[in-house]
């Protein structure tokens, strides 16, 4: 059974406009974050914006307090004790994301009863190891010197693609020494079919050259679990015009370690333009 607390539905205009003094430019990050990447646990949040575990649960509380977040608990296997929690936008928070955004809230096309779907939905392990791998990266590329300078969620991914390929995620890594390298991710826990997967290889062939992501010249790389599923699908795709890279990655495995394996090496003189991104980019985390 999925735990969560029941919320009150709308948020008035008055609670809405005195947001506007107590949040911060993270605040407005963490809520953008939720909307764009669907459901984060804590520590997730905690690798993209925040210093320390207790000060992201603090603020995370208040957001909470606030109706910026929703939260719920996924039911924990017997002796592992409580599950995190794990972060979706609330209304409130939809109100700071339109803003963000420079939509109305009409056009935002979120309902919380769709956001608090995910919880209970056969897709919600996919997304957070998804959410997994890019958290994570964006952190030891900080650490490493470098940044996760852009990260894209499944839907602007779609858009970007013109609705021909979804992909689990687009990022732009920056590392010492090197210009801007872009990806888009295709996360395979071994269950897709070969066949299906050189489907998806022949419509990022077709969109990637007329996509707005053409300027980066992104990689697809598709994640697998196993050595002898990279090496038999490695194979399959073989063929494809997509550039296609296939690595192994788990959640116990470092993503940038994974990562350079396959992205190539980047011109330090290479530049992508200004308006090729639309969002900023998580902030070094704030004390």
């Amino acid at each position: 059974m999925i735990r969560s607390q029941s919320r009150a539905g709308r948020v008035g205009a008055a609670a809405i406009a005195a947001l506007a003094s107590r949040l911060t430019e993270r605040d407005r990050l963490v809520a953008l974050d939720c909307y764009e990447h669907r459901v984060l646990t804590t520590e997730q949040l905690r690798r993209l914006h925040f210093r320390s575990p207790s000060k992201a649960r603090r603020r995370l509380e208040l957001l909470y307090q606030l109706r910026v977040l929703d939260r719920f608990r996924p039911p924990s296997r017997h002796g592992e004790g409580s599950s995190p929690y794990h972060w979706i936008l609330d209304e409130a928070g939809a109100h700071v994301v339109a803003q963000a955004l420079g939509l109305e809230r009409s056009e935002l096309g979120w309902l919380h009863q769709a956001a608090i779907a995910i919880a209970a939905s056969s897709t919600l392990a996919h997304q957070l190891e998804v959410n997994e791998l890019f958290s994570r990266l964006a952190e030891e590329a900080r650490q490493a010197g470098g940044r996760l300078v852009l990260w894209w969620g499944e839907r602007r991914c779609l858009a970007a693609l013109g609705g021909q390929a979804a992909a689990d995620g687009y990022g732009r890594l920056e590392l010492p020494g090197q210009g801007p390298v872009g990806f888009l991710l295709e996360l395979d826990r071994g269950t897709e079919e070969h066949e299906r997967l050189r489907q998806k290889a022949r419509r990022y062939a077709r969109a990637l050259p007329r996509s707005e992501l053409s300027v980066d010249d992104p990689v697809v790389v598709v994640a697998v679990p196993t050595p002898a599923r990279r090496n038999n699908l490695a194979r399959a795709l073989a063929s494809s015009s997509a550039p296609l890279r296939v690595i192994v990655w788990t959640p116990e495995r470092s993503p940038l370690a994974a990562l350079r394996e396959a992205l190539p090496p980047a011109s330090t003189n290479r530049s992508i333009p200004d308006d090729a991104t639309d969002l900023a980019p998580p902030p070094a985390p704030h004390a």
